[in-house]
């Protein structure tokens, strides 16, 4: 019993803190003290819950579940708005969820359409058009996509364009320019994609000293890291684990 009641009193002030923190009526404090049983159970029920289905974490677990169970809903959703809408946005929706999906001829086909008129020359539509072509192999189309990108809006600093850039680059064996926009991407960019990529040329170019340290440094960073950074970043820090040894 004495144990019971330390638990219960420890619970208590745990659900008293929490109301106080987030602003809730202070008549849960008072219920939650003067009638412990019925005022946790109603708390639990009433607040706790409902707060944590609206949780970012829940809200994704639930988008998990539900796009496991009916993957092709929003594949569905984003054809639908289009079919009621044709506007840019919706198209643009339409093939990144193609992309997501690995349709990948049909993102090309729906981005290349896209691009006329005044949005011949959109940095986010050309983006989406060189990352579909370059899932598709397509790399010297990237490449040029990218430098009409460039070319047409030289203010727009996306670091997502630039590592396709440099990939696209090296994909197309030429190597030289490739580091040099590696180079200069890990300057700016911590992402460990990227700096994989630069350290993996290094190797293959024989600058295996500079590489071995690029793979060091991503696992420092790691270890400092967010576990859902890390989780992210899974598959490049498996590489240089590997390389590293």
């Amino acid at each position: 019993m004495e144990t019971a009641g330390i638990f219960m009193l420890l619970v208590q002030i745990a659900f008293a803190i929490h109301v106080i923190r987030r602003g809730y009526p202070l008549f849960w404090v008072f219920l939650i003290i003067f009638v412990p049983l019925i005022g946790c159970l109603l708390y639990v029920a009433m607040v706790l819950i409902p707060e944590a289905m609206q949780s970012r974490t829940a809200r994704q677990g639930s988008r998990a579940f539900l796009k496991a169970f009916d993957p092709g809903k929003e594949l569905r959703k984003r054809r639908e708005a289009l079919e009621i809408s044709d506007t840019v946005s919706n198209r643009s929706a339409l093939a990144e969820e193609y992309l997501r999906q690995g349709m990948v001829s049909e993102a090309i086909g729906l981005y290349e359409s896209s691009l006329t008129g005044i949005y011949r020359t959109d940095p986010n539509l050309l983006l989406g058009l060189a990352t579909a072509l370059a899932r598709a192999g397509r790399f010297d189309r990237a490449k040029e996509t990218l430098e009409t990108l460039y070319q047409a809006n030289p203010e727009f600093d996306n670091p997502d364009a630039r590592l396709l850039y440099a990939r696209a680059l090296e994909e197309l064996g030429d190597t030289e320019k490739a580091l040099n926009e590696y180079s200069a991407l890990v300057k700016t960019s911590s992402g460990a994609e990227t700096k994989c990529r630069y350290a993996l040329l290094l190797k293959r170019t024989g600058r295996v000293s500079e590489a071995k340290a690029l793979f060091e440094e991503i696992l420092r960073d790691a270890r400092t890291g967010s576990r859902h950074s890390n989780q992210l970043n899974k598959e490049w820090l498996e590489v240089a684990k590997k390389e590293a040894t």
